[in-house]
């Protein structure tokens, strides 16, 4: 009879202890989980009118992006520059897509850990027209997750980027999924628009080569086929250089430069439904550096060594001609 009445005990005891633990986990995970904002930033994308990035302190001062008549433009203390295309909507977006996946700290002895002191992380502020805040955030470091599934993202190869945020004024940190922290992380020149040329290399027709020392040439498509000067072209020459110069991006901006003698070289590119695009070179006075200009983005300069953008613009007309013109030229001479 005791043992029966200690068996039932224990029944008794087990049933109170799993309800117990039915109610811990109720009340607990809900409050767990409400430690976690399911957005932390809200946002409407249509009312910010400046986004002020400030750099970690190592790394320069801050700068902005300012929209003035529906156009944004990007500038410092000294400097106002053309952004480049979609960096603005592309902030916009991880900034509002923000969604905690963790809460990693809650202590700001712990900021340290994850480059979310003041000097260790990125601030970014979006105002309004009023300049009401509409967001401030401490950016941090960045980690590579290897996901499941390479499907998950664009990235590919199953990587998944974690990147570290806190509210400024606010001591929790969250891991946020997305590449946030890379989004943030240029300086001032790495967001400006360094276009230099664009086109469609099938619409090209005339490419006019002024280059010093009576070398000066055009190249013209007639047809089908190219000549350089009055010779036939090679044509795996031709289609190469009209590869290197469908997409061509600047690299090191001149920002001081002034040009006060013509240009050394120049190039024109004209062509059907292309709008003419001309270039321009100035020699510095050092060795092999040369400061080039672009109609496609008239108001910039870049600096470039002679075995840089130089080399793939400028070619000479012997560059261009085939074996047999060049045998035949040699011949009349």
């Amino acid at each position: 009879m005791s043992k029966r009445f200690d068996n039932k005990k224990s029944l008794y005891i087990l049933a109170v202890l799993i309800v117990f633990l039915g109610l811990t986990i109720l009340i607990k995970l809900p409050r767990e989980r409400a430690t976690i904002k399911e957005k932390l930033v809200e946002l409407d994308t249509a009312l910010v009118n400046r986004i002020i990035i400030y750099p970690r302190v190592n790394e320069g001062a801050s700068f902005e992006f300012v929209r003035k008549n529906g156009t944004w433009i990007l500038q410092n203390d000294n400097l106002t520059a053309v952004p480049e295309r979609d960096a603005v909507r592309n902030m916009l977006m991880e900034v509002q897509d923000i969604k905690p996946k963790s809460l990693e700290a809650t202590d700001k002895t712990q900021w340290k850990d994850f480059n979310l002191t003041d000097t260790l992380a990125i601030r970014v502020k979006l105002l309004d027209n009023k300049e009401k805040n509409l967001a401030d955030l401490m950016i941090g470091r960045f980690t590579y997750n290897q996901g499941r599934n390479q499907y998950e993202n664009p990235y590919g190869n199953g990587i998944q980027g974690i990147s570290y945020v806190r509210l400024a004024g606010d001591k929790k940190v969250y891991g946020v999924e997305g590449f946030l922290a890379l989004t943030f992380n240029g300086k001032f020149n790495d967001y400006r628009d360094k276009s230099f040329i664009k086109l469609n290399k099938e619409n090209v027709v005339k490419i006019s080569f002024t280059l010093p020392y009576d070398s000066s040439f055009v190249l013209t498509r007639k047809d089908s086929v190219w000549f350089a000067g009055n010779h036939p072209a090679d044509s795996l020459a031709v289609a190469e250089y009209l590869n290197s110069l469908s997409y061509l991006n600047g690299q090191d901006f001149a920002d001081n430069f002034k040009p006060a003698d013509n240009p050394q070289c120049e190039l024109s590119i004209e062509g059907n439904n292309l709008l003419n695009l001309s270039i321009k070179c100035y020699k510095t006075d050092k060795e092999n550096e040369y400061i080039l200009s672009s109609s496609l983005n008239p108001d910039v300069f870049f600096t470039t060594r002679k075995d840089g953008i130089f080399e793939k613009l400028f070619k000479s007309e012997h560059h261009f001609m085939t074996k047999t013109s060049t045998s035949k030229s040699q011949s009349t001479k």
